[in-house]
């Protein structure tokens, strides 16, 4: 089945007319029977992935052959991935119903996937959220062909390689154009009344890092492993991995031609419904909830107080509302490569995207065609 079938047929306004359309209040005060949260429940989940992440590395460094190693490594960036979701929860405050417990949770998860506590806050609570897809800088905000043409040539290159959908690309580019530059150490980005609490968290996520990476150096010591084998997999393989997951993910959230993105001159960004700006990647329940329910994204813009545990049924509900006009794509491997493909550059006048010779690769966003008697700009 074409991926964008659904996007390729009956895309006029009157078509989408046909059909009453919920309000977001009407969402709103329906996604608000789930924000529910249950501190058992969350707790039980943090405890869990917080020392399986330590299990996987003693695995590493005590497990007698390099292939167990390999694979306990591979656990071990998982279980940062796990936390890193399980930090974006206590960080809602959604995760149990103590906001401090939220806290603790939030931080300590986030400590060794080395994030700084109060710049995702910043980043994700003050910019992401309320600008969703904007003008602001944003993990895989795409460039407009004008915007691509002006790069010198390496950088051309660069951004080629970040949206080849490689799965070596998005480790790099998460790594290097945001967690170096916007979830670690404080930048110009950050105003000045964050910044003090913002070098707390640094030093705190750095103390860690120290002392885990001694812990590392050191193993040859305590253990059957040599230093370089316990640094590599003990923190630069589940590091680089967990980067790479985070960043698939998302890219994968945001990016679909029914889906779209916004320059400052347009307005039609503030009309918009949340619940319709990003993506349900579906996958089988029992799949879902491994990965916290992650991606059942639709729902948790929609009302962010939802906890992971809830979100399964709060999207399900959630599509159920929108009915076609919801965005789920069903996880497969060609249906993924079918949006690496064509999403490549953006042209924010006309909303579809571009190849890299500014060629239409997708019609014009299904959303803005719904809107396009508000698309006024001035």
């Amino acid at each position: 089945m074409n991926l964008f079938a659904r996007s390729t047929t009956a895309l006029t306004s009157s078509s989408f007319a046909q059909v009453d359309q919920p309000t977001h209040r009407d969402v709103v005060k329906e996604m608000a029977l789930y924000a529910k949260p249950n501190t058992r429940k969350g707790m039980t989940i943090f405890v869990a992935d917080f020392s399986l992440f330590f299990v996987a590395i003693a695995a590493v460094l005590f497990l007698p052959s390099l292939g167990l190693k390999i694979i306990a490594s591979v656990i071990a960036g998982v279980k940062l991935a796990n936390l890193a979701a399980i930090a974006h929860e206590g960080a809602h405050n959604s995760l149990t119903a103590s906001r401090r417990l939220n806290w603790w949770v939030s931080v300590l998860s986030f400590m060794p996937c080395l994030f700084n506590y109060r710049l995702w806050v910043y980043d994700h609570h003050i910019l992401h959220h309320p600008h969703t897809n904007g003008e602001h800088a944003d993990s895989y905000q795409p460039l407009s062909k004008a915007a691509y043409d002006a790069l010198p040539p390496l950088k051309k290159q660069w951004y080629k390689f970040t949206r080849s959908g490689n799965p070596l690309a998005f480790g790099c580019y998460y790594i290097l154009q945001r967690w170096s530059q916007v979830k670690f150490m404080p930048g110009a980005f950050l105003p000045a009344a964050h910044r003090a609490s913002a070098w707390k968290h640094t030093a705190f996520v750095a103390t860690y890092f120290v002392a885990f990476m001694a812990l590392l150096i050191a193993a040859p010591l305590y253990a059957p492993i040599t230093s370089t084998t316990a640094v590599l997999l003990g923190f630069v393989l589940p590091f680089f991995l967990f980067q790479s997951v985070l960043a698939a993910s998302l890219y994968i959230n945001h990016t679909h031609p029914d889906i779209p993105w916004f320059d400052s001159s347009n307005k039609l960004k503030a009309k918009l419904q949340p619940e319709y700006m990003t993506v349900h990647l579906r996958f089988p329940k029992w799949f879902a909830g491994l990965v916290h329910h992650f991606y059942e994204h639709p729902a948790h813009h929609a009302y962010p107080a939802i906890p992971c545990y809830e979100l399964w049924a709060a999207q399900s509900r959630m599509n159920q509302m929108l009915g076609a006009r919801a965005v789920v794509v069903d996880f497969s491997l060609p249906a993924l490569t079918d949006i690496f493909s064509k999403c490549k550059l953006y042209d924010y006048e006309n909303h579809c995207w571009l190849d890299f010779d500014g060629k239409p690769t997708t019609p014009t966003c299904r959303l803005i065609l719904e809107n396009q008697e508000s698309l006024i700009r001035v």
